[in-house]
This record gives C-alpha cells, sequence and structure tokens, in this order.
C-alpha cells in the first residue's frame, strides 16, 4: 500500500489547481502544436525582416534550452522553489509540464511567418503525408504512455498530492515501443518535424534545429537514468538502438 501523508487541505486544494492549469496548458500546447506544424506556422506577428528571424530563432531556442535546464539538479530545485505551500518536490512532474506546455504555446502562437510557400502537397501525396503525419501523433501518444503517462503529463505529481499520499516512481520497464528504440518519444517528434503537406521556410527552420536538438537531448537524460537505474539501463543500452529502430532482416540458410 502507498505511503499516506498529512497535506493540508491548502496543500491539496492548490495541487488540484496545478493539475488543472497543467492539463489545460497541456492540451493547448499540443493543439496548438499540431495545427501549427500542419499548415506550415503560418499566421502570428507580422515583423519584418530581419526582425522576424532574430524573433523566431529566439523562439526555436528557448524551448530546448529552457527545457533541458529544468531537467538538471539546478533546475529541478528552481521549480521546487517556485513552488508555494511546500509542496514543489511533490509537484515537480506538474511544474515541469507546465512550463514545458507554456514554451510550446510561446513558440508556436508567437511566431512571425518568413515568407509565402515553397511547396504544398496535393492529392495523393497529400494524403500520405497527411497519413505519416497522423501516424507521428499516434507514435508519440503510445511512447508516452510506454514512458510513464504520469510524468509526460504531469499528473503523477498533482494526483499524489490531491489523494494525500507522496508520488511514487516506479522502476524502470521496457514496454513496447521501448523495446524497439531507447527515445521512441523524440523519435515520434522528428517524425511530426518532417511530415505535413505544407512547407514553408518556417517550418524548414524550425524543423531542422529541432531535430538536432531531438538527436542530442537523449544523451543527456540517458545520463540520468544511468545514475538512476544502474546497471539494468546500462543492459538496456547495449540491446536497444538509440533512435532508429533496427530493421528486421530474416537471415536465408543455404
Amino acid at each position: 500500500m502507498k505511503p499516506i501523508d498529512d497535506y493540508s487541505k491548502v496543500q491539496r486544494g492548490f495541487a488540484l489547481l496545478s493539475g488543472m492549469l497543467c492539463h489545460v496548458a497541456f492540451a493547448a500546447a499540443v493543439g496548438s502544436m499540431m495545427w501549427k506544424l500542419y499548415t506550415g506556422l503560418k499566421g502570428g506577428p507580422d515583423f519584418t525582416f530581419p526582425l522576424a528571424l532574430m524573433w523566431d530563432v529566439l523562439l526555436i531556442l528557448q524551448f530546448p534550452l529552457f527545457h533541458s535546464l529544468l531537467l538538471t539538479p539546478a533546475g529541478g530545485r528552481f521549480l521546487s522553489r517556485i513552488t508555494p505551500f511546500g509542496i514543489g518536490d511533490e509537484l515537480r512532474t506538474t511544474s515541469f509540464a507546465t512550463v514545458a506546455s507554456i514554451q510550446l504555446m510561446l513558440t508556436f502562437w508567437l511566431w512571425a511567418p518568413l515568407g509565402p510557400n515553397l511547396m504544398e502537397w496535393h492529392g495523393v501525396v497529400r494524403g500520405l503525408t497527411s497519413a505519416v503525419y497522423v501516424l507521428g501523433w499516434i507514435l508519440l501518444a503510445v511512447s508516452m504512455t510506454d514512458a510513464g503517462l504520469g510524468v509526460q503529463t504531469g499528473s503523477l505529481g498533482w494526483w499524489a498530492v490531491f489523494r494525500n499520499r507522496r508520488p511514487q516512481y516506479g522502476p524502470w520497464q521496457e514496454r513496447r515501443t521501448l523495446k524497439a528504440s531507447r527515445h521512441p518519444m523524440y523519435l515520434a517528434y522528428t517524425l511530426l518535424l518532417w511530415a505535413g503537406p505544407v512547407w514553408t521556410v518556417d517550418h524548414l527552420l524550425l524543423a531542422g534545429v529541432w531535430t538536432v536538438y531531438c538527436v542530442l537531448a537523449p544523451l543527456h537524460k540517458e545520463s540520468r537514468y544511468l545514475k538512476r537505474y544502474g546497471a539494468d539501463f546500462r543492459e538496456y543500452q547495449h540491446r536497444v538502438p538509440y533512435f532508429i529502430p533496427k530493421l528486421p532482416f530474416r537471415r536465408t540458410h543455404q
């Protein structure tokens, strides 16, 4: 049975409000990303060049830099300190997911278009690229579930406190997509960045920079997991590809 703590009504009420804010922000961020990537990042502030380019580069970089910073021990302590009522440690996953969602919303809502379409698919090709885009979102949803939906959506923290319990992080488990790639979520993000039927300079710029982040960011994640899970994760690293799954080629015997 999970340990029960003695959180006050104020702490539990704040946890509930934090959870509501977190999930509203998460849904808005997902919706914004879905629409903007599919339509080529059109709409937003009407800045002239080169101000628009500098502004967009700033938006592109703020997400991976601040996102990675918050995953460090110092970033975790910062999230704990800014949360009132003495439950910052417990609500760390909720605070992190909320901040990440706000970062994504800022990126897509405040994006300043750089120019007209470079290319837009139509007909059958549009249908195929749209199908790949949908597939990317399905893969992202499944991989988030496999990695622990409570942590990824921020529900782990606030839901535990609201029920008067301390958050419990489960052991390392190798589920479904994690058996094919060590970082299926980042793989899904990359697929989403390069799918979709509309291509603009904006889309190309965002996809290029964030793809580099998707490939390199898991290195930091793996260093944390090695400290947390030790030999189990080391053995997992030797068995499962870092990013792209191995194709199941069948050997032929003569």
